[in-house]
């Protein structure tokens, strides 16, 4: 039978990056990562690169104003005119 190495790690064996991950997602997330993904460079964005998800949430809260939209995002109103500009022009 084969031994899982992963499931002898313990949060005193992480970096300190895999560590915040573990702090926030659980030390099994971060196994899982090692087994799937080790040797790989990941680049977490922020919010606002995840224009789709933007686009949606406007969509999806027509109850609410830009300006309260904007504040449950964490952006600028503008940024949020900005991105509903560009659409427009492309159509």
């Amino acid at each position: 039978m084969k031994t899982d190495i992963y499931s002898q790690i313990t949060d005193e064996d992480l970096t300190p990056d895999l560590r915040m991950i573990a702090d926030a997602c659980g030390i099994e997330s971060v196994k899982g990562l090692l087994r799937e993904f080790a040797g790989m460079s990941f680049y977490i964005p922020k919010l606002t690169r995840l224009d789709r998800f933007i686009d949606k949430y406007i969509k999806t809260n027509t109850d609410k104003t830009l300006k309260q939209i904007a504040r449950e995002l964490n952006v600028s109103e503008q940024y949020l005119k900005n991105i509903k500009f560009k659409k427009n022009s492309r159509i």
